[in-house]
């Protein structure tokens, strides 16, 4: 593809093009907040705590969901699992519970695969300024230690 100097010189100036399209993507996701697991690896049956904060985040969520989501080496996508589900008040910029690994299956490892990629997903509710409703989220990858 062949771009014209007068395309790339108004690209510029009207911000079509950015000198740092990875800030951008991460300066997108934080207007809903973000999400952190701790620790990051966790082992089967092994306690882990997340902490959602809003304390950047750009609207005033009025729910909180977060999930547990996996995708196999197959490309197989596993269903979400919530985590975690409660209505916040509008000046909560934190909230933080501690849970267990969820068990999925009834198979000797509870469902997770060594070589699949897990995420934790927060996905907030919230009233835009016309008042209609919406639904936005972050995610944080969390490791699965399946080893005894």
């Amino acid at each position: 593809m062949r771009f014209t100097l007068p395309f790339v010189t108004a690209a510029t100036v009207f911000g079509l093009a950015s000198s740092n399209p990875i800030l951008e993507t991460r300066q997108e996701a934080l207007r809903f907040g973000t999400v952190d697991v701790n620790p990051t690896t966790v082992k089967l049956g092994q306690q882990f705590n997340v902490l959602y904060n809003n304390t950047q985040g750009r609207f005033v969520p009025r729910t909180l969901e977060v999930y547990i989501n996996g995708k196999y080496p197959n490309g197989f996508v596993t269903p979400s699992i919530q985590l975690e589900r409660t209505d916040l008040l509008e000046e909560e910029k934190y909230y933080t519970f501690n849970t267990t690994l969820p068990i999925i299956s009834n198979d000797d490892t509870e469902g997770y695969v060594a070589e699949g990629a897990y995420t934790v997903s927060a996905f907030i509710t919230y009233t835009t300024k016309t008042g209609a409703i919406s639904r936005g989220g972050v995610e944080t990858p969390i490791n699965i230690d399946l080893s005894n």
